[in-house]
């Protein structure tokens, strides 16, 4: 290991890393510290909040960076553990800085802190930086990687704030919003149905008959000069014994059409929402359409302008299943299918730069699968709410509010990631949950934006509702 003092740099050989943040175990005058990590592009600031790890987002979208956990020792130390794949580290990301921060105290009462670097392939020992000068600072930046000559190295930076994780993270451009749930928004139970099922909107009890749910829609659909909908004529003189929330909560379910992921090869619709909206993320271009069986990579033979491009993909059968966009050097770059599920379908997005000719791999271990790409003209939109199942991007246009989003699933700890993307490139993260009933609410910007959701598996529901106030800096219950 080499030892390092404050400005010091060295080169860091590898594509993964290990990364602890050690101190003294917190109690008897020592303050809990907490590690994070913020992803800056070339302008030294992050570019949206989903760039900053830290205990409320313990994982990159990109999966590049992630808290892995906590560890103690019998010497009364204690470490947080990070892990850097740069493998996965998108080109706009030029810095990874790694910060710690203090609750209820200040660094100066925190003996023993510094910052290891370690291969994550061999085991090997590459940095050791040491604090020896904190006193009032309530947050460090401890060390940043930074891409350097095609390779990446690591400086011993040791700048401290007074402002707290809060004040460090705005310096970067963190700007933060994760509201509570809206009061409507009960926990799910651990058998809780899929969307499309009819429980789904109020456990619809079998008593009630088919044929008065039909008078309850063709009441909904008559004209303005039928009775109004609270007339018992206008549903066929329903029975007292059918309470009107009930009825309510029929009409909502007509109301909210279920969104499905994409259908590959079937087109979706073109043009939704003011046409100018989704013209702002990219140009028309004719759709590319391959089948193919296992594992191969696949030029897009038609001219792609640049701006975003939707890629929707299935496979019949089971296994792994899995979709990169590649760089000009054949290496992976955007992921844009990641699934073990039987017969999968989804949608996935990109950003082009309309200079190269659009390269795809696929990884279906000898099953059958169709890749499509389209132009964000064919994407649906969002509304007031959505459904759905896997990996979707749909078109938000209204006015900002708030996104209550929710994952629906019988599985263990599942992953569920939602992102809004703005036409200048700029994103916004609108839920990043791992846990077992994935559900999360945040602030939703004005449109347009592009919310892509990204999921391994279950049903999914979002919800627009109102803004709320901000609380992204509230600490998750551990």
């Amino acid at each position: 290991m080499t030892e390092i003092v404050k400005g010091g740099n060295l080169p860091v050989p590898g594509q993964a890393w290990r990364i602890a943040v050690v101190r003294r175990a917190a109690g008897e005058g020592v303050p809990e510290v907490e590690a994070s990590a913020l992803l800056l592009d070339a302008s030294g600031r992050v570019r949206g909040d989903g760039d900053l790890v830290f205990y409320n987002q313990l994982t990159h979208a990109s999966g590049a960076v992630r808290l892995t956990g906590r560890v103690r020792d019998e010497d009364q130390r204690v470490a947080d553990w990070l892990e850097i794949d740069t493998e996965r580290v998108e080109p706009a990301v030029q810095r990874i800085v790694i910060t710690a921060s203090v609750d209820g105290g200040t660094f100066g009462r925190v003996p023993g802190l510094h910052i290891r670097t370690i291969s994550a392939t061999t085991g090997e020992q590459l940095a050791l930086y040491e604090v020896d000068d904190a006193s009032t600072e309530t947050a460090f930046v401890l060390g940043e990687f930074y891409r350097r000559d095609g390779g990446w190295k690591f400086r011993a930076v040791g700048q401290g704030y007074d402002s707290g994780l809060v004040g460090l993270a705005e310096d970067y451009g963190v700007v933060g919003g994760d509201p509570e749930p809206a009061p409507d928004d009960e926990p799910a139970s651990d058998d809780e149905p899929a969307p499309d099922d009819e429980s789904a909107v109020g456990a619809l009890p079998e008593a009630i008959p088919e044929e008065l749910l039909a008078k309850v829609r063709e009441a909904e659909a008559a004209s303005d000069d039928e009775p109004a909908p609270d007339d018992e004529s206008a549903v066929g003189a329903l029975p007292e014994a059918i309470p009107e929330e009930l009825l309510a909560k029929v009409r909502e379910a007509e109301a909210a059409p279920a969104r499905i992921p994409a259908q590959v090869p079937v087109r979706r619709p073109a043009r939704v929402g003011p046409q100018s909206d989704v013209d702002l993320f990219g140009e028309d271009f004719p759709e590319f359409v391959r089948s193919g069986r296992g594992a191969g990579t696949l030029t897009v033979d038609v001219p792609i302008p640049a701006g975003y491009v939707l890629v929707d993909s299935a496979r019949k059968g089971d296994g792994y299943f899995g979709v990169d966009s590649l760089d000009e050097h054949g290496k992976a770059d955007v992921l844009l299918a990641n699934t073990t599920l039987e017969d999968h379908e989804g949608r996935g997005l990109l950003r082009h730069d309309g200079r190269n000719p659009l390269r795809l791999r696929v990884n279906a271990h000898g099953s059958e699968w169709t890749i499509a790409v389209r132009p964000v003209s064919t994407v649906e939109e969002l509304g007031r709410d959505a459904r759905g199942r896997g990996a979707d991007v749909l078109l938000h246009t209204g006015p900002a509010g708030l996104l209550s989003s929710r994952l629906h699933t019988k599985f263990g700890h599942a992953y569920f990631h939602v992102q809004g993307h703005e036409p200048g490139g700029r994103d916004h993260l609108l839920a990043n949950v791992a846990s077992r009933l994935p559900r999360d609410a945040r602030p939703l910007p004005e449109g347009p934006l592009l919310v892509q959701v990204r999921s391994a598996e279950g049903d999914w529901s979002l919800k627009v509702r109102p803004p709320k106030e901000n609380r992204f800096w509230r600490r998750a219950a551990r």
